[in-house]
């Protein structure tokens, strides 16, 4: 495991690297550029059995974030409470009790539901299958399934607009985008409009640097040929 920033004061920690869901809680600290821990677990690996790991997330995922008492093993859950807690440096989520908060909110569960679970199915019995078993037909509707629900994320985007909530950069475009992108990786064409959404978000600095903190050379040597999920 390596301190990443080792001047970080808070006391956030960030356990996890090399999967599209733990690029998500790492984009959003480093959009709120606030200092945190970067601990390099990665899945699958002998470092998610250690005493020290298993005491900081029984479950044995990865991404997992804690901030003194407060442990939250989910990517969207991380992102949302980030961008809440500290929304006095960087405002990443709508007012809550506004309209665009409740859209907001209805796009992130959407993007775990709709995308994310969906590739999920992809990865289990596509990518994992000496784990979960080999499942052709369930691989193909699992596409199909998400070629549908990415149509929704286009109708979205056909007015033009930059980000997806209110012209503002927020988590849901954080989440959303995570899932396009692990769509490429399973090579599943994304309509014009999403394509140039996600690449207007690959240019956001703090991207750039998630994916160089995320994907880092000992992680893409560990998961070579193997995209994490």
């Amino acid at each position: 495991m390596t301190d990443r920033l080792s001047d970080a004061q808070s006391g956030l920690r960030l356990w996890g690297l090399g999967t599209v869901r733990t690029i998500r809680p790492l984009w959003a600290l480093l959009e709120l550029e606030i200092p945190f821990t970067h601990e390099e677990i990665l899945t699958r690996t002998p470092s998610m059995e250690t005493d020290v790991y298993r005491n900081v997330s029984p479950r044995q995922k990865i991404p997992m974030f804690d901030d003194g008492e407060l442990r939250i093993g989910e990517s969207a859950a991380i992102c949302l409470y980030l961008a809440d807690r500290y929304r006095d440096s960087v405002t990443l989520t709508p007012n809550a009790g506004s309209a665009a908060r409740a859209i907001h909110d209805e796009l992130c569960w959407f993007a775990m539901t709709e995308m994310d679970s969906v590739l999920y199915t992809i990865r289990r019995h596509e990518g994992l299958p000496l784990v979960y078993g080999e499942s052709k037909v369930a691989v193909d509707s699992a596409r199909d399934y998400f070629i549908r629900s990415s149509g929704e994320i286009e109708r979205r985007l056909s007015d033009g607009r930059k980000y997806l909530v209110d012209s503002a950069f927020s988590v849901a475009d954080i989440l959303v985008k995570s899932c396009l992108d692990w769509a490429s990786i399973y090579k599943i064409e994304l309509p014009e409009a999403s394509q140039a959404y996600a690449h207007r978000l690959s240019e956001r600095p703090a991207f750039q640097e998630a994916m160089k903190q995320n994907f880092t050379p000992k992680a893409m040597a560990a998961l070579a040929g193997d995209p994490k999920s």
